[in-house]
């Protein structure tokens, strides 16, 4: 699953999948943790007051460079809690002006899931 976000104290965006703390991606325990994967420190740090209580550890040789582990309920609160939270119309204009990255993140892959939509965003039907 990934997650764009965006809170009043700044915006992030996550990866969350079905993976413990050794990287298996099966057996009798999975399921009940997940893993957060984030490519900013800083938008792990968004989360804690969402619900997020994990140990960030950097993972400098992965895919994401930072990590958390935490129970697949908190995972349920951390979303709960955002969209209980959410107060904005439209979710590019959220982002604060001074995260460009995140922000032309956002906007490129708006523009790449509008192509999933037959005719693209805004189509003249």
């Amino acid at each position: 699953m990934w997650v764009a976000f965006s809170t009043p104290e700044g915006s992030g965006f996550f990866s969350a999948v079905a993976k413990d703390e050794d990287g298996k991606t099966s057996g009798p325990n999975i399921g009940s943790r997940v893993s957060l994967r984030f490519r900013r420190a800083q938008d792990a740090e968004l989360l804690r007051d969402y619900g997020m209580d994990g140990e960030v550890i950097e993972t400098p040789g992965g895919d994401y460079r930072f990590r958390a582990f935490i129970p697949r309920n908190h995972l349920m609160t951390v979303l709960m809690n955002l969209g209980d939270r959410m107060a904005y119309p439209n979710f590019k204009d959220s982002i604060p002006e001074d995260d460009i990255a995140l922000a032309n993140a956002c906007h490129e892959a708006w523009a790449v899931f509008g192509d999933l939509q037959e005719g693209g965003p805004y189509e003249l039907g």
